[in-house]
């Protein structure tokens, strides 16, 4: 028998030695999974949740009959539901609120790139969907755009500006690069949203020049609510064909 079917030792002693040699070095690399005790909460849990309302089914059905243990099934439907939704809104809250930034995050910046992913970050926060940034320029000029979920586009032009601190501390005018050919405003029934946003202030001449062209200025003002938790579209009194979507 042994030629057909050979005894062979664990490497390393017994073979209850070799599995703790195994396991310990599992442990050791973090990929040991848990052990029954710290699964077993859970577990509980679980079986508490699904059980004490079947027992409880099971109780009116015996009880009272089928169309009480039916109107427990459908009360525990709406409270799953009811609690479900409840769920979703206090994740989709706390995503609203890690979106969120102050003007000292904004202004600590170190570039313009980060600067303009704060500002997808915020657009995403307030339901524009695939926000992403387009070279438009050969010299690497980078505007953001998206899309809203009823089918208006967005462009977006992001500036630092520049510091023109005075005695308070005041900034200047925001030196922005026209938006261009990329942002002029199309005449239709789902026009584009356009719009420069910039933590600096912006002189008469480009607020002139933004009504002329149908784009919206976001200047320090106007971000900081902006960057605290309010919705752009409630801030620029945009019209985007529809309710707006729960945060992402």
């Amino acid at each position: 028998m042994s030629d057909v079917w050979p005894l062979r030792r664990s490497p390393e002693g017994t073979r209850r030695d070799f599995r703790r040699d195994q396991e310990l070095r599992l442990r050791l690399r973090g990929e040991y999974g848990p052990e029954w005790w710290e699964v077993l909460p859970a577990f509980l849990l679980v079986l508490v949740v699904v059980a004490v309302p079947l027992a409880a089914l099971g109780w009116l059905w015996a009880r009272l009959g089928w169309w009480a243990a039916l109107l427990g099934a459908v009360a525990l439907g709406y409270a799953v539901r009811a609690a479900g939704r409840h769920r979703r809104r206090a994740v989709a809250r706390r995503r609203h609120r890690a979106a969120c930034f102050t003007l000292d995050q904004i202004d600590a910046a170190a570039d313009e790139r980060v600067l303009r992913s704060i500002v997808g970050r915020l657009l995403r926060r307030d339901g524009w969907r695939d926000v992403r940034g387009v070279r438009v320029t050969d010299t690497g000029v980078v505007h953001l755009v998206g899309h809203w979920p009823g089918g208006r586009r967005l462009g977006v032009a992001v500036e630092r500006g520049v510091d023109g601190a005075g005695p308070e501390g005041s900034r200047g005018a925001a030196a922005l690069r026209s938006v261009g050919s990329a942002t002029k405003p199309v005449r239709t029934e789902l026009s584009p949203v356009y719009l420069v946003v910039s933590p600096g202030h912006y002189a008469r001449s480009r607020v002139l020049w933004a009504a002329r062209t149908g784009v919206h200025l976001v200047d320090r003002a106007l971000l900081e609510r902006w960057a605290a938790g309010e919705n752009l579209a409630v801030l620029l009194d945009l019209d985007l064909d529809g309710a707006r979507p729960e945060p992402a």
